[in-house]
């Protein structure tokens, strides 16, 4: 998937279902690839790296595809049902915690990024945040959890006072500095996620205006991924930048 090779990811997800049919984790999988497959379609990936809001929320360069959505929707369903199982049997089961913070973090991007919805975008990001926070108070190594709590705490932490203020109206709240921390925890020793960490940082730092940083971590996934030709070209013109 982070190679954009999105038909043998969707395969690998696929044998992944066959072989655990009970595991929450590969539906909620299935259901990021096919959302990051789409992002990839509607050339929403290129604006990954827009330091400007306008561009990075700017709108999709084709329609949504609503059959996809309704898979999207129906693994949804499918990972919060085997999940909530498996946490009535054991409340601190690790693959569930993981599979509910992914699911719903991964409605959340689509929210926002396809559909432009951004409260509900929130309502997905704080309980995908909720979960992973419980699977951190469990298992403060499972570092792929950090990437919620990176992300949040570096979104809010970075907003204006007066939307900080707002914000905390609604119980949302965080720190940048604990943000990208948290970020850098997942990107160093993250498993599943570790990639996708190190592209959240780069962001980051794109955001602070830190691009030797960002070109250093894009061009170290370029050579993890060399099929991604994303990285690559993002890498060439950071460091032709500075």
């Amino acid at each position: 998937m982070y190679g954009l090779d999105f038909t043998s990811a969707g395969n690998r997800f696929h044998e992944y279902e066959r072989a655990r049919p009970a595991d929450p984790l590969g539906y909620a999988a299935e259901s990021t690839y096919l959302v990051f497959s789409e992002f990839n379609r509607l050339r929403l990936l290129e604006a990954e790296f827009e330091t400007d809001n306008r561009k990075f929320f700017a709108k999709p360069a084709a329609p949504a595809d609503p059959r996809l959505k309704q898979r999207v929707l129906e693994l949804s369903e499918r990972t919060q049902q085997l999940a909530q199982a498996k946490l009535r049997q054991n409340p601190t089961d690790e693959s569930a915690l993981f599979a509910l913070a992914l699911i719903n973090g991964i409605l959340g991007d689509y929210s926002a990024r396809v559909e432009h919805r951004y409260w509900g975008s929130v309502k997905y990001g704080r309980q995908g945040n909720d979960f992973a926070r419980e699977l951190l108070k469990h298992n403060p190594e499972f570092y792929d959890a950090y990437v919620w709590t990176g992300a949040t705490n570096y979104i809010y932490g970075s907003l204006s006072f007066p939307l900080r203020l707002t914000g905390r109206l609604f119980g949302l709240y965080g720190d940048k500095a604990t943000g990208e921390a948290n970020l850098r925890l997942a990107a160093e020793k993250g498993h599943y996620l570790k990639p996708y960490a190190k592209i959240l940082l780069a962001v980051a730092y794109l955001r602070d205006n830190n691009k030797a940083a960002a070109a250093a971590l894009l061009a170290g996934l370029s050579a993890e991924f060399p099929s991604n030709s994303l990285f690559r070209e993002e890498a060439k013109r950071l460091g032709a930048s500075q």
